[in-house]
């Protein structure tokens, strides 16, 4: 029992490690992925061979699968080399094995040594990084001698070799094993560390009959693992359905023809740790290679076995121009999706009022989920108004063309303020169980409904290009900057005051209020654009002059009274 406890914390460790690892080169060169993505996957063998790359400096299938799943839903990658993506980094992963099987675990304190060093001793992020990296490999081969020494003791047992001599006879339960237990750690790589390790400690616990089938099971359960966790999204459904087919098929025809690839097997001419590991890889590089030439063919079953791209979620409608000869109409199409943009801001600028008055954790992953999708649409519509409609336009549609990317920016801006900054205050406000005054309170309530309106009326500036409804814009942003200084004096008369709940929430407060401030800054923007486009001599002179033309019933009706607009908030 106690070597089995003793196995099992070998293999936390391991996941521990391999967890470990994947963090630390996403630091290192996580952010330039997208980057080396773009260039390098113009055909499918072109992005098999980046997948392979990349899944050796970055070993997470996880990670890779994710970054697969956002280039399909954006239009940057087709479905066919998102495929060949993964299927060559899936031959890269493979790499962390082949570290476990060297046996070199004499090394391990030197490593972590040195990956403490690194680590700790330094405030440089990629310094930082590469010590996680060394630490990493230290974890995995302390891991592997803990579990080295279990099983050891666990060769001696009677038992063992009679367990193993019957599930050599039943191949199909030792890739069901297999695919269970890579589901359960989510981790192909730390299931087959543990055979390796096996293979390391006795060949009494390990053979190539009882290894070839776990292994395949393995690499089944990373196929599944990417199912259940991308089920719900269309692309990434697809993605793990077409990468499931390629694999699924060389599964079934090696577990049909078992004897011979278990004879190849054991005729390498080294240990049995080192056989595993090269079956590992053998097994993901003969799925690449076998796969790329039907790629586009399985990427069109699977589109068809799923259903038309219009079930797509996070789109915009303008993936090609329709109206390479009519620029006019194409730019009424990306206002029109503009528009959409703008009514997911105000959603998540109502969501994070609710967020903030419940504390409601999962409202605000939905809110960040949103900003994400925000993201999505403003890459789609900016590669729309750059690259596909080009840069011969006439000289009123470009100055339309720079308003409508300008204001999309600003936009994009405000989502980025809602999610890192809204959205954290409501999260810092419920986990330290902070309540406002009554007084601060209300004051936000208003100002936040008196942001939506600034956000409605900056939509209405957009969709109709007045400027009657531009002045009215910056009216109401000298209206709301002139509140905010309000509210902070408000505030600062209850702090003199010694109010309790204003003195602990005095930070928050403010914050909020700034972010509410910059909000209302950045998106009048589109006024000034609307006024220069229009020269209107009226309309300059109004501004400059500070006249107010407001109409009441409209704007005025932000701050006094409840209900007039977004009642809801």
């Amino acid at each position: 029992m106690v070597e089995f406890l003793h196995a099992a914390g070998g293999i936390a460790l391991l996941l521990f490690a391999i967890r470990f690892l994947r963090k630390g080169l996403d630091r290192l060169v996580g952010e330039r992925l997208d980057l080396w993505i773009g260039r390098a996957t113009s055909s499918a063998p072109k992005a098999a061979l980046a997948g392979t790359f990349i899944g050796t400096v970055v070993p997470s299938s996880t990670s890779l699968s994710l970054l697969a799943v956002s280039l399909v839903r954006d239009g940057e990658l087709a479905l066919h080399r998102a495929m060949a993506l993964l299927l060559g980094a899936f031959v890269g992963i493979t790499l962390t094995v082949h570290l476990i099987a060297f046996n070199i675990f004499n090394q391990a304190p030197i490593l972590a040594l040195v990956g403490v060093v690194l680590f700790q001793g330094t405030s440089r992020d990629k310094i930082r990084a590469f010590g996680q990296i060394i630490l990493s490999v230290a974890f995995l081969f302390f891991g592997v001698q803990v579990i080295s020494n279990a099983t050891g003791e666990l060769a001696s047992s009677k038992q063992v070799p009679v367990l193993l001599e019957m599930a050599a006879g039943s191949p199909m339960v030792l890739v069901l094993l297999g695919i269970a237990l890579t589901v359960a750690a989510q981790s192909s790589t730390a299931t087959i560390a543990v055979l390796v390790t096996l293979g390391l400690t006795d060949s009494r616990l390990m053979s190539d009959s009882v290894a070839l089938p776990f292994v395949v099971g393995a690499n089944l359960g990373l196929c599944a693992t990417l199912l259940i966790a991308g089920w719900k999204q269309m692309e990434s459904r697809r993605l793990g359905i077409g990468v499931t087919i390629c694999r699924g098929l060389l599964a079934v025809v090696i577990i049909y023809l078992l004897p011979i690839p278990v004879q190849w097997m054991e005729k390498i001419p080294y240990s049995l740790a080192a056989r595993i590991a090269i079956a590992h890889t053998a097994f993901n590089l003969i799925a690449v290679v076998v796969s790329l030439p039907f790629l586009v063919w399985v990427a069109q079953f699977v589109t068809f076995l799923t259903g038309s791209a219009g079930a797509l979620g996070g789109t915009t409608a303008l993936r090609t121009s329709r109206w390479p000869n009519e620029p006019a109409i194409a730019l009424s199409q990306s206002k029109r999706e503009i528009g959409l943009v703008t009514r997911e801001i105000v959603d998540m600028l109502e969501e994070a009022w609710e967020a903030l008055k419940s504390g409601d954790e999962q409202m605000c992953k939905h809110i960040r989920g949103r900003d994400d999708h925000v993201d999505r649409l403003d890459r789609q519509i900016k590669k729309y108004l750059t690259a596909t409609m080009g840069d011969d336009l006439p000289e009123e549609l470009d100055k339309a063309r720079d308003r409508q990317l300008r204001f999309l920016t600003d936009l994009e801006t405000i989502g980025d303020v809602i999610d890192r900054n809204l959205v954290s205050a409501a999260i810092k406000k419920a986990k330290k169980g902070l309540r406002f005054s009554e007084e601060g309170w209300e004051e936000l309530k208003v100002y936040f409904r008196g942001t939506t309106a600034t956000l409605e009326l900056a939509s209405a500036v957009f969709v109709s290009d007045s400027p009657e409804m531009a002045r009215k814009l910056l009216e109401h942003k000298t209206r709301m900057r002139d509140h905010e200084i309000s509210l902070r004096e408000k505030h600062y008369d209850r702090l003199q005051k010694g109010t309790q709940q204003t003195m602990e929430t005095t930070d928050l407060h403010l914050e909020i209020l700034s972010q509410l401030k910059h909000i209302n800054h950045v998106v009048c923007g589109v006024a000034y654009g609307v006024l220069q486009s229009a020269n209107d001599a009226a309309a300059n002179a109004a501004l400059l002059s500070g006249e107010s033309q407001l109409a009441p019933g409209l704007i005025g009706s932000a701050f006094p009274r409840e209900g007039a607009l977004h009642g809801a908030i």
